[in-house]
């Protein structure tokens, strides 16, 4: 899904300008650290916040928009290695 596009050269040292508009949609100001990394064919550049609490609040509200439903469905239980109980109190879900 693109937001707002725009396009910049990569100079021969390998630097690209970001253009201001796309700076100011993702609120870099001034000198700001980025992660840069690579999926497939595709160079992904991500502003790094230092405020742990505001990336913890994003990566929140982006879980709670997946819109990700529970499995409803039965599973057969098939526990070769551990017992059940064994398992369960190793999850914290027995006390």
């Amino acid at each position: 899904m693109v937001k707002y596009m725009e396009y910049s050269k990569i100079d021969k040292h390998g630097r690209v300008a970001i253009p201001s508009r796309i700076r100011k949609l993702v609120g870099i100001e001034g000198e700001t650290e980025v992660q840069i990394r690579v999926e497939g064919r595709r160079i992904i550049i991500e502003p790094i916040s230092k405020d742990i609490e505001a990336r913890v609040r994003e990566w929140v509200e982006e879980v709670l928009n997946m819109n990700i439903k529970p499995s409803q469905e039965e599973i057969e239980e098939s526990w070769k290695w551990v017992s059940r109980e064994y398992a369960e109190k190793k999850l914290g879900l027995l006390s």
